[in-house]
């Protein structure tokens, strides 16, 4: 009797234990749901199941992940394209804000990109990443000798990634990349067009010229009175002219 008494005792303190530690579990749950900050919920892309981050750019760039079949991740590559785009044409518009800001720095390996399904976390190696940041930083300073060499790092990297990862680019960046936002390139764009010129005197006079025949003007030929023809050539008029002057 007494040994049945402590079998009973014995599961009586194992079942008080085990219930005292459910209660504390449950305490702290309810504690941490009351102390975490309100976040807005978040929906993550479930199309690349697991693959996020750092382990999403080694899976696509062929290194081997544990759990992760090769075939899936080759599957995934179309839909990786565009949010590799993305990542690149952020970071590099990033690099163009901050050089017209003058605010230069570095950027971070780790973006969050938008997707048809929610939103992927999205990783790039650093030394990529600072050539795209460097030639959006160049290009803000609008330097018409340095444009060449900008096309040809910022297209020769964004080359080496696709071939990192095997896709093919189709387009090159550099030919959606380096324009410069409406309204940077001309200021003088908005400035009123020059007034148009008279014509020189002398283009006047020649069409008149060419075109017309200028006519003398006879009305002051009526203000002086006729002097009679005959009187002019008479005897008497000569007589007169002849006469010498007394002394």
């Amino acid at each position: 009797m007494s040994s049945f008494f402590q079998l009973f005792l014995a599961w009586g303190l194992l079942l008080v234990f085990v219930l005292v530690l459910y209660i504390v579990d449950k305490v702290n749950v309810i504690y941490q749901g009351y102390a975490k900050p309100e976040v807005l919920p978040t929906f993550n892309d479930g199309l690349f199941g697991e693959l996020a981050g750092k382990t999403l750019w080694d899976a696509m760039s062929g290194i081997p992940v544990p759990g992760v079949d090769a075939k899936f991740v080759s599957s995934l590559k179309p839909h990786y394209e565009p949010v590799l785009r993305q990542h690149i044409e952020q970071v590099f518009m990033e690099g163009y804000s901050h050089g017209k800001a003058g605010t230069a720095g570095v950027p971070t390996n780790n973006r969050i990109i938008p997707t048809p399904r929610g939103s992927l976390e999205s990783w790039l190696p650093m030394h990529h990443l600072a050539s795209i940041y460097q030639a959006g930083v160049d290009f803000a300073a609008k330097k018409p000798e340095d444009l060449l060499r900008i096309q040809q790092s910022l297209d020769q990297v964004t080359a080496m990634i696709y071939a990192r990862i095997g896709v093919g680019l189709n387009e090159a960046y550099s030919a959606t990349l380096l324009i410069h936002p409406e309204g940077e390139e001309d200021d003088g764009k908005d400035l009123p067009p020059p007034e148009a010129e008279a014509p020189p005197p002398t283009a006047q006079l020649t069409h008149q010229q060419a075109g017309e025949v200028l006519q003398p003007d006879l009305s002051s030929l009526n203000q002086t009175p006729a002097v009679p023809v005959e009187t002019l050539d008479s005897p008497m008029a000569m007589a007169e002219e002849a006469k010498p002057m007394p002394a």
